[in-house]
């Protein structure tokens, strides 16, 4: 944890050991979760966040496609 008490790394143990693929399927369950039906900008906005925050690199096109997979678009 940071000092100001804001959680800055996974809290369960072992989950800086997952797979890339294990990390995008993580990502895109608790996209759907949160996000399911808002605007394709919100979504693909909040994809490239949690991508960049887990240091999972995909590209433009493949964030476009997921992000229009969860969007109301």
């Amino acid at each position: 944890m940071a000092e100001n008490g804001e959680q800055s790394e996974p809290i369960m143990a072992g989950s800086n050991d997952a797979t890339n693929e294990q990390k995008i399927d993580g990502i895109l369950a608790q996209t759907r979760q949160d996000h399911a039906g808002q605007s394709l900008v919100i979504v693909q906005n909040n994809l490239r966040e949690r991508f960049e925050q887990a240091a999972v690199e995909v590209d433009d096109i493949t964030l476009a496609r997921l992000a229009h997979d969860i969007s109301d678009s």
